[in-house]
């Protein structure tokens, strides 16, 4: 039963698998560097595509919070650790391995959406070892990202209003529900669905 715990738990979390290929917004890459040119493509594109709005949305700031790559590889190991203590992964082969290594690399992007549309006044990014999460008030809101863990598998997308409080924001679905192959962020998906996902529901939020 924990092996297969575990084996849930690093394809939800979008960064391990048992092949050698990666995949990426339904293509195939065999060679690491490809993939890594990939990815670093896509999050261009789709920064660079998104529509701005002529004048912010909202008058309020918004400061977003994401996690650190150190801090990621942190949980990523303190998970592997919580369902299989003898699993053989280490800090370095996390590094060596672009689904681990490139996950900052996401959540930067997903900030850097949100900047693009204009949905915020200002929008400010703080990369957190430890999460903690500032006051929002009338002025400023708070986005922040809550890693998966061994029981909760999926990364949580957050925002903190003044008078509202916390409220979940929907993503969408970006990985399918595969246990036999090397998953990554984006797997399947195009990078725009995810991002018109996210900013609708994040505008929805923000305005309520």
């Amino acid at each position: 039963m924990k092996k297969a715990v575990l084996v849930i738990l690093m394809t939800i979390l979008a960064l391990s698998g048992c092949s050698t290929t990666y995949y990426l917004e339904g293509a195939e890459y065999k060679d690491k560097k490809k993939y890594i040119a990939a990815r670093a493509a896509m999050h261009t594109r789709c920064i660079e595509s998104t529509e701005p709005l002529p004048t912010p949305l909202i008058e309020r700031k918004l400061i977003a919070l994401i996690p650190s790559q150190e801090l990621i590889y942190t949980t990523i190991l303190t998970n592997l650790k919580a369902i299989s203590p003898d699993y053989p992964m280490t800090r370095e082969d996390l590094r060596y391995d672009p689904l681990y290594s490139g996950v900052n690399e996401n959540f930067k992007m997903v900030v850097e959406l949100i900047k693009r549309k204009n949905l915020y006044k200002t929008v400010e990014m703080i990369e957190y070892e430890n999460l903690s999460i500032p006051e929002a008030s009338v002025d400023t809101d708070i986005f922040h990202v809550v890693l998966a863990t061994a029981t909760n598998r999926n990364d949580r997308y957050y925002l903190t209003r003044g008078k509202r409080g916390k409220l979940r924001v929907d993503y969408g679905a970006i990985n399918p529900p595969c246990v036999h192959e090397r998953v990554s962020f984006m797997y399947m998906t195009q990078c725009e669905t995810f991002r018109d996902n996210l900013l609708s529901s994040l505008q929805t939020l923000a305005l309520q």
